[in-house]
Parts: C-alpha cells; structure tokens; sequence
C-alpha cells in the first residue's frame, strides 16, 4: 500500500485491492447495507461537524446532508 500526500493536502492511497472493493462488497446494495451506509455517512458527518477541520467547507456540508436526506426518501 503507498499513500500519497496531493497538492490539495489529500492522502491519496493506492492499493490493488481497493479496486476490487465493490465487487466484494455487494451487500450495500440491500436495503440493510444501504442502511448501514447511511448509518458510516451519519456519523463521518457528526464528526465533521464536531471537529471543523478547516478544509471541510459549507459545500460539503450541503452534499452530505443532501445524501442523508435523499437516503431517507427511499
């Protein structure tokens, strides 16, 4: 595994296993793991917004709570 360090201050990381991720990993596309998706993105986002890093900006507020809201509808 390598990680990278991008100019926009990102960690990029290059695995081979990691294009392999969907294929093994199927059972987010069930309504229990769709669930469970939403559930990690809830609570990327309650730390994100307890923690404020600097890069985190408004726009990816809006995006993510765009995608919570729009997972409740389904």
């Amino acid at each position: 595994m390598l990680i990278e360090m991008g100019s926009t201050g990102n960690r990029t990381t290059h695995n081979k296993a990691a294009s392999s991720f969907s294929s093994e990993h199927d059972e987010y596309g069930t309504p229990s793991g769709r669930r469970r998706l939403v559930d990690i993105l809830s609570e990327l986002r309650n730390l994100l917004e307890e923690y404020s890093p600097s890069w985190y900006t408004e726009e990816h507020h809006r995006k993510v709570e765009s995608a919570l809201h729009s997972s409740k509808k389904r």
